[in-house]
């Protein structure tokens, strides 16, 4: 079994982190074909700017701003 922790706003939040990244890839880089198709998934959806997204959600751990100490 599994336990799936996605939450249906993180493509909206993780958009803004990852359209700028995939259209710095260089037309000539043969990584081009698929960060153009990622962009055009990730424009489906509408962005939610980070300070939306609570400070506990398991998220956080990746776009920075987590309330969890280690």
């Amino acid at each position: 079994s599994f336990f799936n922790s996605a939450l249906d706003y993180e493509l909206s939040v993780l958009r803004n982190y990852a359209v700028p990244l995939l259209r710095s890839v260089s037309p000539l880089s043969s990584e081009f074909a698929m960060a153009t198709l990622l962009i055009d998934f990730l424009e489906n959806f509408n962005p939610i700017l980070p300070d939306k997204v609570p400070r506990f959600s398991l998220l956080r751990e990746f776009i920075g701003g987590s309330g969890f100490s280690y």
